[in-house]
């Protein structure tokens, strides 16, 4: 299996080519242009790397967020206008379980953090045995202070968000991991997207839909209903 992975929900923006459950190319895309004027630009360059065609694509993953609004809108439109030219699926993937991926060798408690601003983070947890993850709570936007309360023990923080908590966690046991951990690497990203695909848990482009977890600012001016995020007080 062939599949290219893209990811834009946060910053440094990233593709990725996979085959067969290794990684053939990786970039990160730290620049301070937009993800929307590079972002096909660098899948064409990693196709010519690779020497291989679009049409050669069994698959595509990305991140679902949460993330940077703008950045997730690009990234999928961009893979579900990819997946309906080529008629391939998609596997959809949490920014936040990509960023517990990469750490996942530490066996422990591990707590998938991401900046969400405005107070707020991006905060999973997942369990690891050195080998393999479990999740352990859905993605949730919460505050700083909320997520100290739920820290308890030892634990792994990982992410850009994870430097934000770590004066609320003094003395609870959690440590943070390598500033390299810290972004989201779009070469995990399309391993576990090709797992995935292989399992049949493939979507259709139109089925990829955005997880925000908490309200634009847009929608908190004017006080529309916020019903289908899960931002925990």
């Amino acid at each position: 299996m062939t599949l290219l992975a893209l990811d834009t929900a946060v910053k440094p923006a990233g593709a990725a080519l996979a085959q067969d459950g290794a990684i053939l190319a990786e970039m990160h895309l730290a620049v301070k242009q937009t993800p929307s004027r590079q972002l096909l630009d660098s899948i064409d360059f990693l196709m010519q790397k690779c020497g291989l065609e679009m049409a050669q694509l069994d698959g595509l993953a990305v991140t679902l967020g949460p993330g940077y609004f703008t950045g997730l809108r690009i990234g999928l439109a961009t893979a579900q206008g990819l997946a309906l030219g080529l008629g391939i699926p998609c596997a959809g993937v949490s920014t936040l379980r990509v960023l517990a991926e990469g750490v996942k060798h530490v066996p422990g408690d591990i707590w998938a953090v991401a900046d969400a601003r405005r107070g707020l983070v991006y905060a999973a947890k997942f369990s690891s045995d050195g080998n393999s993850l479990a999740r352990q709570c859905p993605d949730a936007a919460m505050s700083i202070e909320r997520l100290a309360k739920e820290v308890s023990g030892p634990a792994l923080l990982v992410g850009d968000g994870a430097k934000l908590c770590m004066d609320r966690l003094a003395g609870s046991g959690a440590r943070l991991a390598a500033e390299w951990a810290a972004i989201p690497r779009a070469g995990l990203l399309a391993l576990l997207g090709e797992e995935r695909l292989a399992r049949g848990q493939g979507l259709a482009p139109h089925e990829l839909k955005p997880r925000y977890l908490r309200p634009s600012d847009a929608e908190i001016r004017f006080g529309l209903p916020l019903d289908e995020y899960r931002l925990l007080d």
